[in-house]
C-alpha cells in the first residue's frame, strides 16, 4: 500500500509545521491565524469555505498539531461538531465561521458515546436537559453538537448555542492545560435534530470512528515529538565519562519506543489511507487506536524514565507531551475500551 502524500497533503503537513512554531499562546488568538492560513477547513468542502483536501490531509494536520503537542480542541471541533453538521446540510454560515477561525465548535456525544443528556418533544420544538463533564473545547466553543436520548431512546444530535438560555457552561481544569468544561443543560430549546430519526447511529459512529482516527494521527505526532526529545537527551547527557544512550539498558528503552512508534505510524496511515479511499475500515482504525493508546503510553513514559528529573522540568518541553499524550489516551476510551471494541467487531 503506497502511503505517500500528494501535492496538497504535503502543502498541509508542511505549511501546519511552519505555523505550530510561531502559533500564539491565546487560543482565540492561536485559532484565527489557522483559519487565516486555511488549516480549519482541509478536510471540509468549498462550500463552507475548506479546502476539501481530504481525510490524509486532516491526519496530517492532526499529526503536526501533535508534534507541536497543541492543546487546541481539533476534534471535537474539526470532527465531533464539523462532520455531523456537514452530513446535515444545515449550518453552513456557522461551519463557515469555524473555518475562518472566527469561531470555535466543540461536540460531545457523552460518556463512550452512550448520551448523559436526554430530550423531550413539545410541539413543534425539542427541550434538551442534563449535565455532561470534562468536554474538551467547550469553554471556547460559541455552539456545540451533543448527543441525546429520547423518550424513546433513541440517540439523536442537536445543535446547541453557547448563549441559549439555560445553557450553563463551567470551565474545569487538568493537568495538561487545555480547555474543558461542564455543560449543564436545564430544559434548553432547541430546533430540529441534525439527521432524519433512525441516521443518528450511523452518524455518531462514522464520526467516532473519523475521531478515533484523528486521536491516533495526534498521537502519533505526541511520540515522534517526545522519541526525537529523548534520542536527542540520551546522545548528549553524560555519566561516568560517556553518553547515557551508550549504556544498553537505555538504549533497548529507546529502541522499544521506536518500534512502538513505528508501529504506530504504520497501522494509522493504512487505516487513514483505506478510509480515505472510502473503504470498510472499522476494524483497521480500532487496530489504530488501540495500538495509539498503548504505545503511547509505553513511549511517553520510557521518554520519563530516560530523561529522569528533566522530564517533571516545566522549562524542558516533555512534560507536555507526556500530560497530552495521558489526556489523548483516554479521550473518547482507553485502551480496554478499544481492545474490547476491537474484538467485539472481530466477532462479528
Amino acid at each position: 500500500m503506497d502511503f505517500s502524500f500528494d501535492e496538497s497533503q504535503l502543502a498541509v503537513r508542511e505549511l501546519a509545521r511552519k505555523l505550530f512554531e510561531r502559533l500564539p499562546a491565546d487560543p482565540a488568538a492561536a485559532w484565527r491565524e489557522l483559519g487565516q492560513a486555511q488549516l480549519l477547513g482541509v478536510a471540509l468542502p468549498e462550500a463552507v469555505g475548506g479546502t476539501d483536501a481530504g481525510l490524509l490531509a486532516l491526519c496530517a494536520l492532526l499529526e503536526q498539531a501533535g508534534e507541536a503537542a497543541s492543546g487546541l480542541p481539533w476534534i471535537p471541533s474539526l470532527v465531533l461538531a464539523a462532520m455531523p453538521l456537514v452530513r446535515s446540510g444545515r449550518h453552513s454560515e456557522l461551519l463557515a465561521a469555524m473555518v475562518r477561525g472566527d469561531r470555535v465548535l466543540c461536540g460531545s456525544f457523552g460518556e463512550r458515546a452512550e448520551p448523559a443528556l436526554r430530550v423531550r418533544r413539545e410541539r413543534d420544538h425539542y427541550l434538551l436537559s442534563g449535565t455532561e463533564s470534562c468536554v474538551e473545547g467547550l469553554p471556547l466553543a460559541a455552539a456545540f453538537v451533543v448527543a441525546a436520548r429520547s423518550e424513546t431512546q433513541d440517540r439523536q444530535l442537536f445543535l446547541v448555542e453557547a448563549g441559549a438560555p439555560g445553557v450553563r457552561v463551567d470551565p474545569q481544569t487538568v493537568a495538561s492545560g487545555c480547555a474543558l468544561g461542564r455543560l449543564q443543560l436545564q430544559d434548553v430549546r432547541v430546533d430540529a435534530p441534525l439527521c432524519a430519526p433512525g441516521q443518528a447511529d450511523g452518524l455518531i459512529e462514522a464520526t467516532l470512528d473519523r475521531a478515533y482516527l484523528a486521536q491516533s494521527a495526534y498521537e502519533l505526532g505526541l511520540c515522534t515529538r517526545a522519541l526525537a526529545l529523548t534520542a536527542r537527551f540520551a546522545s548528549e547527557r553524560q555519566q561516568f565519562g560517556r553518553p547515557i544512550g551508550t549504556f544498553q539498558a537505555v538504549a533497548q528503552r529507546v529502541a522499544d519506543a521506536h518500534i512502538a512508534v513505528e508501529t504506530m505510524r504504520l497501522t494509522v496511515w493504512r487505516a487513514a489511507s483505506l478510509a480515505a479511499q472510502g473503504a470498510a475500515a472499522k476494524c483497521e482504525i480500532a487496530v489504530a487506536r488501540t495500538i495509539a493508546a498503548e504505545a503511547g503510553h509505553e513511549v511517553v513514559c520510557a521518554a520519563q524514565h530516560v530523561h529522569g528529573s528533566h522530564g517533571f522540568d516545566r522549562s524542558y518541553p516533555l512534560h507536555r507531551y507526556f500530560l497530552a499524550s495521558k489526556q489523548n489516551a483516554l479521550r473518547l476510551g482507553g485502551h480496554a475500551f478499544h481492545l474490547a471494541r476491537l474484538g467485539a467487531l472481530l466477532a462479528s
